[in-house]
């Protein structure tokens, strides 16, 4: 609007100004071109308006997907840390019952040992009394 009233008084100018019939419809053409040429201008200030809003709008909708898309996989790998986890936590369960079975059968063997030991401390002392 700003560039349309300098050019609407320039031909309005023109045409005021002009006394005789061909200086008259010379302002009269110069007007019709200021007219259109205000027109063009404000006809290409809405395209380029309605330009921005578009590539506004497709800024905005980019940046939603690359927005959904990086919750997206955030949450596939908070779901993979969970199941790794989990993981670990049966393999240091199955862990611990092994080193607890292999403790167990240790003891067991060593109590045996010993008993074993003992059955024969206690026999050769039966023998040595009898020898006596």
């Amino acid at each position: 609007m700003n560039r349309l009233l300098p050019l609407l008084s320039i031909a309005a100018a023109l045409a005021l100004t002009a006394c005789n019939e061909p200086a008259r419809t010379e302002a009269g053409r110069a007007a019709d071109h200021a007219a259109a040429a205000a027109d063009h201008a404000a006809a290409a200030t809405e395209t380029a308006a309605a330009d921005a809003v578009d590539t506004a709008r497709e800024a905005g909708a980019n940046a939603e997907v690359h927005a959904q898309q990086a919750a997206a996989e955030t949450e596939q790998a908070l779901d993979q840390a969970a199941i790794a986890s989990r993981d670990a936590a049966n393999r240091a369960a199955d862990a611990t019952r092994d080193a607890t079975a292999r403790a167990a059968d240790a003891t067991a063997d060593a109590a045996e040992r010993a008993a074993i030991k003992a059955r024969e401390a206690a026999e050769k002392a039966e023998r040595k009394a009898e020898d006596q």
